[in-house]
């Protein structure tokens, strides 16, 4: 057993490849609407100054955990309050997320909901939500 032991003195440098298990990536901090010829897109942006381009609802909720969805919902209610945003795509968003995090039973999303059928039930695993299209 000692002939297989190989002892290494103290004034080798000695690299470890590190695997990093789990990173939780930085806080959202803002969101831009990014047009690139005729397309639209909502441009992610973290605190470390990178961005993420997401053209649908759908991808961001693959890769978002429900930390970044409370932030970026934080963000849009702040920026808009109880006011509705004029812009397309904020307004997509801000509908989304005022869905998810504010459902009330008088709303025109749950009362219109009812007699449709149910195509698809999704759960996001990352974000513990479901997504149910109609």
């Amino acid at each position: 057993l000692k002939q297989l032991i190989k002892i290494i003195p103290d004034e080798e440098v000695v690299a470890i490849n590190a695997i990093l298990l789990a990173v939780k990536s930085p806080k959202i901090v803002d969101w831009k609407i990014h047009i690139e010829r005729k397309k639209r897109y909502y441009q992610i942006i973290r605190a470390n100054g990178k961005s993420k381009m997401y053209m649908v609802f759908n991808r961001m909720l693959k890769e978002f955990d429900i930390e970044d969805l409370e932030g970026l919902y934080n963000l849009v209610k702040a920026k808009y309050g109880s006011t509705r945003p004029l812009e397309d795509l904020d307004l997509l968003l801000w509908g989304d997320l005022k869905t998810m995090f504010e459902p009330h039973v008088e709303d025109q999303v749950w009362k219109k909901q009812h007699g449709y059928k149910v195509l698809e039930w999704k759960l996001y695993d990352s974000c513990r939500v479901h997504s149910l299209k109609m």
